[in-house]
């Protein structure tokens, strides 16, 4: 997997309260491993830069999910990927001015709805491919309904995954979203600055 990533960094909140970029934070959990598994399994020609704001509890602040997005744009990514949300309203317009910018340099949007199934952001902005869980009998199905895209929540199917013991059960949107942003890939990999509307658009027709 280490091959497909090309930069790996993360954001924290420092003891006087600032968020801090530091690129030698421990991983303390399979999750970053997981969706890249999955969207590697759907689309093996990538390139993927790991940024890490999640804790040992797999939660994050929305001030860190709002500012490591707007520092992701330096990179030039054709999708950025989101396992996690807010459903704090405080943080829509932050969130809001982000997707204007993806928008504007034709970055495609990929966020997990909240499991719970509360209204959650980014996934519920207008110019987001929002994403939630269902069930599939094979792990390259996906479908769409009420402005939503549907895809698997486990990883049955992704063989590299199948001797890791302790994540057999893993269950959530945050691997359903990681499907749509695998079939995303293999959309455009040979389309690049392909803007929001068509890229959904692909999504779609490849149904």
């Amino acid at each position: 997997m280490n091959k497909n990533v090309i930069h790996s960094t993360g954001y924290s909140v420092n003891i006087k309260g600032y968020i801090k970029e530091n690129n030698t934070l421990p991983v303390r959990n399979l999750h970053g491993t997981i969706i890249a598994a999955i969207i590697r399994h759907i689309c093996s020609d990538i390139e993927l830069i790991s940024v890490n704001i999640l804790d040992e509890n797999l939660s994050s602040d929305g001030r860190i999910l709002a500012y490591s997005l707007s520092q992701v744009f330096d990179y030039k990514p054709d999708i950025i990927h989101m396992s996690l949300g807010t459903v704090k309203k405080r943080y829509i317009f932050p969130l809001r001015k982000i997707v204007k910018e993806a928008k504007r340099l034709n970055i495609t949007l990929v966020a997990a709805a909240e499991n719970s199934g509360k209204v959650s952001y980014p996934a519920y902005l207008k110019g987001v491919i929002g994403v939630k869980a269902d069930s599939f009998d094979d792990c390259m199905q996906y479908s769409y309904k009420q402005g939503f895209f549907y895809a698997p929540s486990g990883i049955e199917g992704i063989e590299c995954l199948q001797d890791i013991q302790d994540i057999k059960n893993v269950r959530g949107t945050s691997l359903s979203a990681a499907y749509i942003s695998g079939h995303l890939a293999r959309i455009i990999k040979d389309k690049k600055n392909l803007p929001y509307e068509e890229a959904r658009e692909e999504l779609l027709k490849a149904l």
